[in-house]
């Protein structure tokens, strides 16, 4: 779901441990989130009880990014690793076409 474009000023890392991480790689915490916007549409979706995955697809066509899309950006900006997102998220590709 990423652009070739977008990798090539990639900086993706992997973690070699040492003693302050206690040799896990990691080190601190970053943030990745998805934030949906309760407009009028998604409200109206939600009112009628519309399934997640359509609620979902709604917000996604209208700009919402996924967990996992959110992650990728934060590891290709060298925040964090693949493994890492790949690890905390789950599989989205039916919502990457949308994103793409």
């Amino acid at each position: 779901g990423i652009s070739e474009e977008a990798l090539r000023d990639a900086d993706f890392r992997r973690g070699a441990g040492c003693d302050a991480c206690r040799d896990t790689g990691y080190y601190g915490r970053t943030a990745i989130y998805e934030m949906m916007v309760l407009d009028d549409p998604i409200r109206r979706l939600i009112m009628d009880r519309a399934p997640g995955s359509i609620i979902k697809r709604a917000a996604l066509e209208q700009g919402m990014e996924t967990l996992r899309v959110n992650g990728c950006e934060k590891a290709r900006q060298g925040f964090t690793t693949v493994d890492e997102v790949l690890r905390v998220t789950q599989d989205d590709s039916d919502a990457q076409s949308l994103q793409a």
